[in-house]
């Protein structure tokens, strides 16, 4: 019994589900610092960091690239850092360093398992957007 219990411990941490992916580079708080009409990245790139293995949704036309994180290096792409599940709820943290910018995500799982977006910010670091 304490074998699982401690196994239990150990486990790895929540991953984004691919359909969140989706609402999050969707998202309209994110869009003034995406520009598929520049020299920028497109596809969108993404690092796989906490995120679920799965279908990779789109953006701009073009299928997401994701890249594993260790191989991602100074390209611009978005980055979850953090991914916190309670129950239907549940908080991811993004962050776009090409923009200096890391957005909050606060998410809701109803009953069928379709994610929504409650609610999302902004914060923008653009002194120093390579920490």
């Amino acid at each position: 019994m304490l074998t699982v219990a401690v196994f239990a411990l150990l486990q790895s941490p929540p991953l984004v589900p691919r359909p969140a992916l989706k609402l999050i580079v969707e998202h309209p708080v994110l869009a003034p610092y995406l520009h598929p009409g520049a020299a920028g990245p497109v596809p969108l790139v993404v690092s796989d960091h906490l995120l679920e293995p799965g279908v990779t949704p789109s953006r701009f036309g073009q299928p997401l690239r994701v890249v594993q994180d260790r191989d991602v290096g100074t390209q611009p792409h978005l980055r979850i850092s953090s991914f916190e599940v309670d129950g239907s709820r549940a908080k991811a943290v993004v962050e776009y360093r090409a923009e200096g910018v890391e957005a909050v995500f606060n998410l809701r799982r109803d009953s069928k398992g379709w994610w929504t977006v409650v609610d999302a910010e902004v914060s923008e670091h653009r002194s120093s957007p390579h920490k």
